[in-house]
């Protein structure tokens, strides 16, 4: 029974004492007393690694080295304490979830916490923390009940916070005692247990790696002291410190001066024989015999005021401390893997000779992984991870809110995109043809969001079809639509049958046995175990063998969660969306820790958890300000005050912030001090989100011991201007530096020069047969130029055909972005379908409600004009109750936000309908065409055209109104166009091509009139009518006739007129022969009949202008379209462009920033100078084929340098050599 402290600072050797007395005691009794080596769990690896592979000792059947806890299991496997179920920490989790909601009503303070994200982990982290301070839930409730329930002060939080912790600690220790055994609960019986074991009576224990032990902890030490035969203790400590005395609280050595002064008094106490203590030399310690720089940095960090460092002149080694600075955290995340590398390849060591340092693992894990992944460089990353990301956790989660929530899109394909519901064991194509894979079921996810699948049509057969229009008809399904639908129907069956059987047992009244039952069948029906142990075999195949014991682990850790589910509450009755909160609870609390997969790796860890053993080269990173010391958040359940409350009455719990923030230098001291040979130190100058980020005080401590350091800055490329050798250091693995080459190339294509190691680098991949095809890849996406390569005639043909039938809007669209054209049309790309009600469809709604309004004052007989409010809202109302069955699969019906939007629309088509009415009323031009098509088989024939490249090009269309008045002069005729959002006829848009719809329309119906009427006719004109219900704004409330009037104005219509006074008069009736403004259309008379010169009119040479205008454009546009123009090429307009609603930059790719990309610059116009612009178009010879269309840059008119400039540039770079060539095909 005799105990012995081994002190020695940072590197003195006090685990090679442990090591030789232990291979001395094996060596000279191999089968005596056991010999036990105490650790760090996380040290037990290699611990146990370097004990083993001594060679020296032919076997250590007598040696163990144990971690507390293994200590524990096996004792306890010796006197008994096993037959209790462990539970872990999901158990745990479960348990306070269910013991939170259960006594909800009775908390004080964290009633409202109880539900919140996080507040579980802190829970059940205080409760650790009590246990591990042996603090029970009877000394809890004995000083509440002291304190604040007999003494009376109950000021502050902390009497409310302890009500609730007593509460619910003695409740959750109640449930545990009965079947459960915690694994915080291990020391508590290991140290009851220690007298009874014949293991451990006479037994020699090292007890190594420590800096700090718990209560817990101790308690078990005095136990040991007591029966074992000899307990020696190691201990990073610079000097023996008596029981009663006290070391300086800014001591470096303070926290384990603070351990060895505890373990001191209770020894005392116990009266067990302590020997002297042995003090391993340190001038230099052992480490550092063959460093001096790192044996000066030990011995002098613990001084207030350090001494720079002199080196011996003649030591020409490499510098053994090193300091950089990085742009960000990924540059200094390469730099360290490149330096890595180096070490190993250059200087001869092994990976394991390394290790990586980091104080926030948070920031830095993940980048670490990656990147060393990328250099190919064999690592351990010493931190558990969640494993909420795995496909396995995501379809239970997914299931269960799927069958809770009424089969939301969201939730059902993060289920099917798991992969689970795919067919396995068996061929991809069934007996009945039908190929089942990835494909088929992102075709179902297109079906689904189309139509707004959920719910019970889950649960029948589909037979929905696309409709594009509200007057199509259902019609017979194709051969084509039948197979279609028999294979959305294979894969709905695929997910629905396995997710409808969880749900009809999950609506049930049933037990959380029954529920986890439930849950469980569906995972075995989709045959998940089976699943996972392909993937786990694929992932060894393909090298992986991380991502492979991840799928066993997975899928074990969440059966164990259903048992222990099933043991705390399987009997008790439980609704499924509770059930579905307490799975979500212990999913959420898997976490994976994994066995390092080999023995020759770089160790990366954090400070305060990782024991990174021997290494001979150390990387720090992070070391920043607020990072390096870390800050102390007080983010628990108890605060920094409330602990010093309860620790002022006995009840000590862990230390302060204060505390663990003075205790940061010893972490820093023992991360600087683990290597033998380099400490590489590196800190980030800016974060993620480019905000700066200062060094920490540590890097001035250290710049001051060594004055002669050179800090190196740390790019993420190299800097041009630097040497060969710096240049050099980025070369480190072949598929980086094939990265970085592509960078310089880039770099020097843009006239920076490039050093010459770069060219050397490219050579070397050019004479490597295995990197040279890949080389020449990437130089092509070096030279590519993102334009689209011109159709040749024959391509051209092929995909538009000696005859094509095209619409207006193409040609606008053409004009708008050629590209956008050739994509929509050409290829026939189409945007995903998705159930919601958008502009498109609500212009669809607005255009047929107005039609049928009108067809049926044209069939019933009715006065438009003589209808009141109430008979237009009520009539709307009826038209849009027979249309809303047919736009989008039913949207209007689906749910009560859709409903109350169609009241809505309701409303505008009513408020439409009323001052359509009042057109009716005081004008005379009746409706003669509603919906009217043009083109082959349709009422009116398409305009024709024999375009100069001898293809032949048929415009058709459906025009939404087409109103009649007949004059003494003869038949007038006019357009109106139903538009959702406001809308004018802008005449530089004429110009340019953009906007050619209407006046074509008014041109079909002019040129066919002979045909459809019977004889000529003449334009009145091309009018837009806003389809809305305008809100008013009135500060002092409106008459009724104001009101009125201001409605009136907002529905006045825009477009273009004849320049006619009795024309514009047989419109607007109310426009009184002495002049005046009309409140229905875009024109106002002067007392002599003229026109006001804000007035939208064109004079009757100006509308055969704009005819010829038009005919001409339409021409050059198809010619241009059909010879095979697709360049990338969208239109500017002051601010408006043609990418702003285009669905198809992702296909293009336009960005400005490329080579290749410009907007086509196109400059507004003038009113009068716009006329005169079209005027010498008409007037001008044709644009000859094979020549592309452009809308032509116009210039204002005052200057005639604008003037001179507008247009010649837009002709050269027609003519230049880069457009014969068209770039890189696209």
């Amino acid at each position: 029974m005799a105990f012995q402290f081994v002190l020695g600072r940072a590197g003195s050797g006090k685990t090679t004492f442990c090591l030789n007395a232990i291979k001395q005691k094996l060596l000279e009794q191999p089968d005596g007393a056991p010999l036990i080596w105490l650790v760090p769990e996380q040290a037990s690896f290699q611990t146990e690694y370097a004990l083993v592979s001594s060679p020296e000792l032919g076997g250590t059947l007598r040696a163990q080295v144990l971690s507390f806890r293994r200590l524990a299991w096996r004792v306890m496997q010796e006197v008994g304490g096993t037959s209790r179920l462990p539970i872990d920490e999901t158990g745990k989790k479960l348990l306070l979830h269910r013991i939170l909601h259960k006594q909800k009503e009775r908390l004080r303070r964290f009633q409202a916490s109880a539900g919140q994200t996080g507040f579980l982990d802190k829970l059940n982290e205080l409760f650790s923390e009590l246990k591990r301070y042996c603090i029970s839930p009877d000394q809890l409730e004995q000083f509440y009940s002291s304190r604040f329930v007999s003494g009376g002060d109950a000021s502050g939080t902390l009497p409310d916070k302890l009500h609730d912790l007593q509460l619910l600690y003695g409740e959750f220790e109640a449930e545990l005692s009965k079947l459960y055994l915690d694994g915080e609960d291990y020391l508590t019986l290991l140290a009851r247990q220690v007298g009874e074991s014949a293991y451990l009576r006479g037994a020699e224990i090292w007890v190594d790696g420590f800096h700090g032990f718990t209560p817990q902890e101790l308690a078990v030490l005095e136990q040991l002291a007591l029966y074992a035969g000899r307990v020696t203790m190691t201990l990073c400590l610079n000097r023996p410190y008596a029981g009663g005395e006290q070391p300086h609280e800014l001591d470096l050595f303070h926290p384990t001066a603070r351990t060895m002064k505890a373990l001191r008094e209770r020894l005392d106490a116990l009266e067990v024989e302590t020997e002297a203590s042995i003090v391993l030399p340190s001038s230099p310690p052992a480490r550092f015999r063959d460093t001096p720089t790192l044996g000066f940095l030990e011995a002098q960090w613990e001084e207030r005021v350090k001494k720079p460092f002199r080196p011996e002149p003649e030591d020409n080694r490499l510098p053994a401390v090193r300091i950089s600075a990085a742009v960000s955290r990924r540059a200094e995340v390469e730099s360290l893997a490149r330096d890595v590398v180096k070490l190993v390849r250059d200087e001869g060591l092994r990976w394991r000779d390394i290790a990586v340092s980091v104080r926030n693992m948070e920031s830095y894990g993940e980048l670490i992984s990656g990147t060393f992944a990328d250099y190919g460089i064999p690592h351990f990353l010493d931190h558990k991870r969640p494993v909420v990301h795995h496909p396995l956790v995501e379809l239970i989660r997914s299931a269960l809110e799927t069958v809770n929530h009424y089969w939301k899109y969201e939730a059902v394909f993060r289920a099917v995109k798991t992969g689970f519901f795919l067919p396995f064991g068996e061929a991809k194509e069934r007996k009945d043809g039908l190929i089942i894979d990835r494909h088929a079921m992102d075709q179902l996810e297109n079906y689904v969001l189309a139509f707004g699948i959920q719910g019970h049509k889950w649960m029948k057969d589909w037979t929905y079809s696309y409709r594009t229009t509200l007057d199509q008809d259902e019609t017979q399904a194709s051969e084509a639509d039948e197979v279609f639908l028999r294979k959305l129907n294979a894969c709905r069956r695929l997910v629905a049958e396995p997710l409808g059987a969880l749900q009809a047992r999950m609506r049930r009244k049933a037990t959380v046995l029954q529920r986890v039952e439930a849950l469980y069948g569906l995972l075995e029906q989709l045959r998940v175990p089976e699943r996972l142990e392909a993937w786990s075999q694929a992932s060894l195949t393909q090298g992986q063998a991380e991502k492979a014991r991840e799928h066993a682990q997975v899928w074990e850790r969440v059966v164990d969660m259903f048992d222990q589910l099933v043991e705390l509450m399987g009997d008790e009755t439980m609704t499924p969306e509770t059930f579905a909160e307490l799975v979500d609870t212990g999913l959420e609390s898997i976490k994976l820790g994994h066995v390092p997969p080999t023995l020759d790796q770089v160790l990366v860890g954090s400070m305060d958890r990782t024991r990174s053993g021997q290494v001979k080269h150390m990387f720090v990173l992070g070391v920043s300000e607020g990072v390096m010391p870390a800050k102390m958040p007080e983010s628990g359940v108890l605060s920094e005050a409330e602990r010093e409350q309860l620790a002022g009455n006995g009840l000590q719990t862990a230390e302060g912030s204060r505390r663990r923030l003075l205790d940061e230098s010893f972490l820093i001291y023992c991360a600087f001090c683990a290597p033998s040979h380099g400490l590489w130190l590196s800190y980030p100058l800016a974060d993620e989100e480019g905000r700066s980020l200062l060094p920490s005080d540590v890097i001035r401590q250290v710049k001051r011991m060594f004055p002669s350091l050179q800090e190196r800055l740390l790019l993420n490329d190299p800097a041009p201007e630097s040497h060969a050798g710096e240049q050099m250091e980025y070369v480190a693995r072949p598929d980086k530096a094939l990265s970085l080459l592509m960078v310089q190339l880039k770099q020097w294509m843009g006239g920076a020069p490039m050093n010459a190691v770069w060219w050397s680098v490219y050579n070397w991949f050019a004479r490597q047969p295995e990197h040279a095809l890949k080389l020449k890849r990437m130089v092509q996406a070096l030279l590519y130029s993102n334009r689209a390569k011109e159709l040749s005639a024959e391509t051209s043909r092929e995909l538009y055909g000696e005859s094509i039938q095209t619409s207006v809007s193409r040609m606008e669209r053409f004009v708008a972005c050629p590209f956008s054209q050739f994509v929509s049309h050409g290829l026939r790309l189409k945007e995903r379908r998705i159930f919601r009600l958008e502009a498109p469809d609500i212009g669809q709604l607005f255009h047929a409600a107005l039609t049928k309004f009108a067809e049926q004052a044209e069939r019933e007989g009715f006065d438009w004009g003589g209808l009141s409010a109430a008979e237009c809202e009520q009539r709307a109302a009826l038209v849009v109750d027979a249309l809303a069955p047919r736009l989008q699969g039913e949207i209007l019906l689906s749910s009560k936000r859709y409903s109350y939007i169609a009241r809505k629309l309701k409303q505008v088509i009513g408020r439409a309908a009323l001052m359509l009415g009042e057109h009716a009323r005081r004008g005379q031009f009746r409706p003669i065409g509603l919906e009217v098509g043009f083109g082959s088989g349709q009422p009116i024939p398409p305009l024709l055209y024999d375009l100069d490249n001898g293809v032949r090009m048929e415009l058709r269309g459906r025009i939404d109104r087409i109103d009649r008045a007949d004059t003494e002069q003869g038949t007038l005729l006019r357009v109106i166009d139903y538009k959702s959002s406001s809308k004018a006829l802008n005449m530089t848009e004429v110009y340019y091509g953009l906007s050619l719809q209407m006046l074509t329309y008014l041109d079909v119906i002019l040129t066919h009139a002979p045909i459809w009427l019977g004889h000529e006719a003449q334009p009145a004109g091309v009018l837009y009518f806003h389809v809305h219900n305008p809100v008013l704004n009135a500060r002092n409330g409106l008459s009724a006739q104001e009101i009125d009037s201001e409605l009136k104005k907002r529905f006045k219509m825009r477009g273009l007129l004849r320049a006619d006074a009795g024309t514009v008069r047989l419109m607007d009736g109310g426009l009184a022969e002495a002049g005046g403004h009309s409140d229905l259309l875009p024109v106002a008379l002067k007392t002599d009949g003229s026109f006001y010169k804000t007035s939208s009119v064109a004079s009757e040479e100006q509308w055969n202008t704009v005819r010829r205008y038009v005919k001409r454009t339409i021409r050059e546009i198809g010619t241009s379209l059909t010879d095979g123009t697709i360049e990338i090429a969208p239109y500017r307009m002051g601010q408006a462009t043609a990418c702003t609603m285009c669905a198809y930059r992702s296909v293009c790719q336009f960005d400005t920033q490329l080579d290749g990309n410009a907007y086509k610059q196109l400059t507004p116009v003038g009113k009068d100078r716009v006329w005169e612009m079209m005027e010498q178009k008409a007037a001008s010879a044709p644009r000859s084929a094979g020549t592309a269309y452009r809308p032509r840059a116009a210039a204002k008119r005052p200057t005639a340098e604008e003037s001179r400039i507008a247009e010649p540039e837009e002709e050269n770079a027609a003519d230049g050599p880069d457009n014969e060539n068209g770039g890189n095909e696209q």
